[in-house]
């Protein structure tokens, strides 16, 4: 009995100490063991970028406190707890001075102020930086975040041309900003806060905030000659359209979309009429990629193998990739998205040139559907067309940047180009029309339904690139509307980004024009967006 007294006691004892213990509350806040520094970007590319150093006697996060003329506001630089700490700083208007003040805080919550602000002044725009036209912008309904776009100019009488890449703010502005002497297409934002970017059919590069190259990748299986020194070779003949980070979960890190080429006989010279024929055509197909970082191929499919290569829609005999392969091709798919449905474990695959968005499955290269025109599609391919149901309705044409949702809902920018699967007579440009649309596929009954479409309070036409990205908080839908003709009927296309509600009618709640080309100051250049991004920071980790 008095053994099982002492060993009660000794618990109690034990559990005591264990409580004071918890009970003990860390007040005491973090140290600069060294003074905080803030300096402007030596990398000219990206001006508006500026850098914070410190060091501190334990772990801490840097809190940054801006004030400008008509604005304050507050971000937290780092994304983990760090003694040593050296970071960008983004989110700055151009042609401003901000004041800045720099704080620490630890992990129980323990702040520290570093006595005395910074000073840092941006520079204004470049002088070629496109002239932008705010029409509306409504950050109470709109999708909270920046968006990320690729804004590329090039003249219409010589080869010149660059690209800005870009951040806006919820009001237009931009916020950051790095130049690219290269055309950029695809940008997408990495989990570590770079940025990768599409840069030629070979060329991908990774770039951080301060606009260094970071990685380049180099699709390497047609040569490597031209390859920039230190690029990453990666087992495919291109890159094109589509380069975007998988999970961690994945065997690979990115996916991209690819070619190859192959010859068939008797193949169409006549997208009217496929039974003209010569000998033998050279085609390009499109390959979906997926490589690890270090750019080791894991997976890739290859489209001419699960689709009809004799198919003809009208842009199907292009010869986009000439220049690609030095000799006379066909561009018989010209896909431009493909992304991962992890759900199902299948790939979902737009081919502009033959109106068709595909579900292919990972696992063995199996059609699950095909969304588009059912015109010329002959069998085994007819089985896996999806019958649409209810009105309105209106198939895909040319489209981009198909987004497959986990209810089925299907979500793209419609180009419109065309609007008739051959032998039809196209109607004359003048008549077609885009519009972003929205279609819930039944996967089991093998059905489509339009659920809802975006026209525009007047009809508007962008015969190339192009997105639609259902934002998840309000349901909105971003529109990049990237290639808009000139009005006035010159040589000249502008863009834009607009924000809808997919209410009936869709309500406008954001808008940018990237050039207007009805607006006094507008750029004597074409400006283009391939596709935006909406972000819900400047930093991955807000």
């Amino acid at each position: 009995m008095q053994l099982l007294r002492r060993m009660a006691s000794l618990c109690a004892t034990i559990a005591l100490s264990t409580l004071a213990m918890a009970s003990v509350v860390d007040t005491t806040a973090p140290v600069f063991l060294t003074a905080p520094t803030v300096t402007a970007n030596t990398n000219p590319a990206a001006p508006l970028t500026a850098r914070v150093q410190l060091t501190t006697d334990e772990p801490t996060k840097v809190d940054i406190f801006v004030r400008e003329a008509t604005r304050t506001y507050r971000f937290t630089a780092s994304s983990s707890f760090s003694t040593t700490h050296d970071l960008p700083l983004i989110g700055f208007r151009p042609g401003r001075t901000f004041r800045i003040n720099v704080w620490i805080r630890d992990a129980a919550g323990n702040r520290t102020p570093w006595n005395g602000g910074f000073i840092f002044t941006t520079p204004p725009l470049p002088a070629n930086f496109p002239p932008l036209h705010v029409t509306t912008s409504q950050p109470a309904l709109m999708e909270p975040g920046v968006t990320l776009t690729a804004m590329v100019w090039t003249t219409p009488t010589a080869s010149n041309s660059g690209t800005y890449l870009v951040y806006l703010d919820n009001e237009g502005q931009v916020v950051w900003l790095c130049q690219l002497a290269a055309t950029a297409r695809d940008v997408m934002r990495l989990r570590n806060g770079n940025l990768v970017a599409t840069l030629t059919n070979r060329l991908a590069e990774e770039i951080d905030p301060y606009g260094n190259i970071v990685t380049q990748w180099w699709a390497a299986r047609l040569g490597t000659a031209g390859a920039p020194p230190g690029a990453t070779f990666v087992d495919c003949d291109s890159f094109h359209h589509e380069f975007h980070e998988l999970p961690d979960s994945e065997l690979g890190n990115f996916i991209a979309l690819s070619t190859e080429m192959r010859t068939y006989p008797n193949y169409p010279t006549s997208e009217v009429n496929p039974a003209q024929t010569s000998p033998t055509g050279t085609v390009v197909g499109d390959v979906v990629v997926e490589f690890k970082r270090d750019g080791t191929l894991v997976r890739e499919l290859k489209l001419l193998d699960v689709l009809d290569p004799y198919r003809m829609c009208y842009g199907s005999l292009a010869g986009f990739y000439n220049a690609l392969y030095g000799m006379s091709t066909y561009d018989w798919g010209h896909s431009n998205a493909a992304q991962v449905d992890f759900g199902d474990d299948a790939w979902v695959v737009s081919l502009r040139h033959q109106d068709a968005v595909v579900k292919v499955r990972r696992s063995d290269h199996s059609i699950a559907w095909i969304h588009g025109p059912h015109e010329r599609w002959v069998a085994p391919w007819t089985q896996y067309l999806l019958t649409p149901l209810g009105g309105p309705f209106e198939w895909n044409y040319h489209e981009h940047s198909p987004d497959l949702d986990s209810a089925g809902n299907l979500t793209m920018f419609d180009n419109g180009n065309y609007r008739v699967t051959p032998p039809a007579i196209a109607a004359p440009t003048s008549s077609w029309y885009s519009r972003a649309v929205t279609f819930h596929i039944d996967p089991v009954a093998m059905t489509t339904q339009q659920v809802w479409a975006y026209y525009g309070a007047t009809p508007f036409l962008s015969d190339k690139f192009g997105d639609a990205d259902p934002l998840p908080t309000t349901h909105n839908v971003l529109v990049t509307d990237g290639a808009k003709p000139d009005p006035n009927g010159a040589n000249l296309q502008y863009s834009r980004l607009v924000e809808v509600t997919t209410g009936s009618p869709s309500q406008v709640v954001y808008e940018v024009i990237v050039n207007d080309l009805t607006q006094p100051n507008a750029s004597r250049f074409n400006w283009n967006l391939y596709r935006a991004e909406r972000y819900h920071g400047l930093y991955p980790h807000q």
